[in-house]
């Protein structure tokens, strides 16, 4: 009899009902969410630019950064079905606005010579020491894994794009002569 009356009780609250309406509470929570961007809406950027425009750059190393960095750290973003999906997307929109912070190779135009210096400095060694592509970014993105040889092109590209950058500064990226610091001239 008791047994009985906790059934009773079970199927008072869960009926078609209640379900219902938690499945209509669960949609409208789910998307209001999708309308929430606490990393700032990141979808939104100018992708026809070039990518590392004025940099001496060899097709083979840029079809590397295409398959391997395009995503996280340019502003042409391939943003897969649940990078719309709360709170998936803001985690994916987070990565991807870290990425673009460190590095935004649509806007390698507007980073200064010793910016730039320093972006190819920190890069050869996560490429080499497989820092990056990020592992997570990899287990739904195993074409963007990089070869032996891709590490080796990138980080062979990446010191000899620095040399002829630091060469471009000329006298400018020397410190002064009256121990301060000279001003890198822009191209």
């Amino acid at each position: 009899m008791n047994q009985d009356l906790r059934m009773v009780r079970i199927r008072k609250y869960v009926n078609l009902r209640n379900i219902g309406g938690f499945i209509f509470l669960f949609v409208m929570v789910e998307s209001l969410a999708l309308l929430v961007h606490p990393f700032g809406n990141v979808r939104l950027s100018a992708a026809d630019k070039p990518l590392m425009n004025t940099s001496s750059i060899q097709q083979p190393v840029l079809d590397v950064m295409q398959r391997s960095c395009e995503n996280c750290h340019s502003d042409r973003t391939s943003w897969p079905w649940y990078s719309h999906i709360a709170p998936m997307s803001w985690a994916i929109e987070k990565d991807v606005s870290d990425g673009r912070s460190h590095w935004n190779m649509s806007k390698w135009d507007q980073y200064s010579l010793e910016q730039r210096q320093d972006i190819l400095s920190e890069m050869a060694p996560m490429v080499r020491n497989r820092q990056m592509p990020l592992p997570k970014y990899l287990l739904l993105h195993p074409e963007a894994k990089l070869t032996d040889a891709d590490v080796d092109l990138l980080y062979r590209w990446s010191r000899s794009e620095r040399k002829r950058i630091k060469s471009e500064g000329g006298p400018a990226a020397a410190p002064a002569a009256d121990g301060g610091s000279a001003q890198l001239i822009q191209h």
